[in-house]
């Protein structure tokens, strides 16, 4: 063993680790200064930062309380402002309401005043106005509607008519337009002095004009055309027109019509007595057993045809 210890290299070795072992405590020494150095450094800082930071979270609260200060004495400003204003405002509304009521209760006595003014006046005036005079009858129509069978007295025209022709009759007074015509069928479309009027052989219809009125049927539709038959250029005849104030005496006399006037295509007769009935052309009336016509009217003359059973 003390040979071994008396070696060199054995004696160098451990030299060699005692050196190492007090060179890392030295080291480890060292670094724990120099941490504790810096760690004390930064604490240093740290705390003037946390200071500073105090005082100016010191100076904001000072200024927030100042600005609740200031707020508090604006809410009793702006408290008592709105008192102010709803009270003069609320005097304001009360004075205008009453005057309101004022304007109303005298608008209410002059309308009250005014219209019983008006109803007095309106009374007044009916009173003194006359009795008004009974509506005037319904002017007739141009043409009337269709007669189921044809009336006597009527002649046939000569000449046919197609579709688009007129039959001009009673001097141009009377003008009957071919609108439509159906051979099959047998029926016409007449347009006659404004008025339309569809017929089928046998049917008749009156017709007013300027001149009086008169009457036309259809005869028949055939493949010349159509063909009517009409008395509106048969003359009154002696005997058979009647001029206001004027008898008839018809029937074999049974019959005594006397002609009242005439008016448009109507005639106000007094038939076997006083009453009066007016008739228009194509219209008749019956007196017991007895029936009176009117056939036509030509200007101020009326046609008159009448019998007995």
């Amino acid at each position: 063993m003390s040979e071994i210890l008396k070696n060199p290299v054995v004696t160098g070795v451990g030299g060699g680790i005692a050196g190492l072992l007090v060179g890392s405590l030295l080291s480890l020494s060292t670094i724990e200064s120099k941490v504790g150095s810096s760690m004390g450094r930064a604490m240093e800082d740290l705390s003037a930062v946390v200071q500073g930071d105090d005082a100016a979270l010191s100076g904001v609260s000072e200024r927030l309380a100042a600005l609740e200060a200031s707020m508090s004495g604006n809410a009793e400003a702006v408290a008592g402002l709105g008192a102010q204003v709803a009270g003069d405002f609320g005097e304001r509304i009360a004075a205008l309401e009453a005057r309101i009521d004022t304007v109303a209760q005298d608008l209410g006595s002059q309308i009250s005043q005014t219209a019983a003014a008006q109803a007095e006046a309106v009374r007044g005036a009916l009173e003194a106005q006359p009795a008004a005079a009974p509506a005037p009858e319904a002017e007739a129509a141009a043409v009337s509607a269709p007669q189921a069978e044809t009336p006597e007295g009527l002649a046939m025209l000569p000449e046919a008519r197609g579709v688009g022709e007129t039959f001009v009759l009673a001097g141009g007074a009377v003008r009957a337009f071919v609108q439509r015509a159906d051979a099959e069928a047998g029926t016409v479309l007449l347009s006659v002095n404004g008025g339309t009027a569809q017929l089928s052989p046998g049917e008749a219809i009156t017709v007013r004009h300027d001149a009086g009125a008169c009457r036309l049927a259809l005869s028949e539709v055939g493949a010349d055309g159509v063909r009517i038959s009409s008395d509106c250029d048969m003359p009154a005849g002696d005997g058979a027109a009647y001029g206001p104030g004027e008898m008839a005496s018809l029937g074999d006399g049974q019959l005594r019509v006397f002609v009242s006037g005439i008016l448009g295509d109507a005639a106000r007769l007094a038939i076997n007595g006083l009453a009066m009935q007016s008739l228009r052309v194509g219209e008749s009336h019956a007196v017991e057993n007895c029936t009176v016509s009117v056939t036509g009217i030509r200007g101020n003359r009326v046609l008159l045809d009448g019998g007995c059973s």
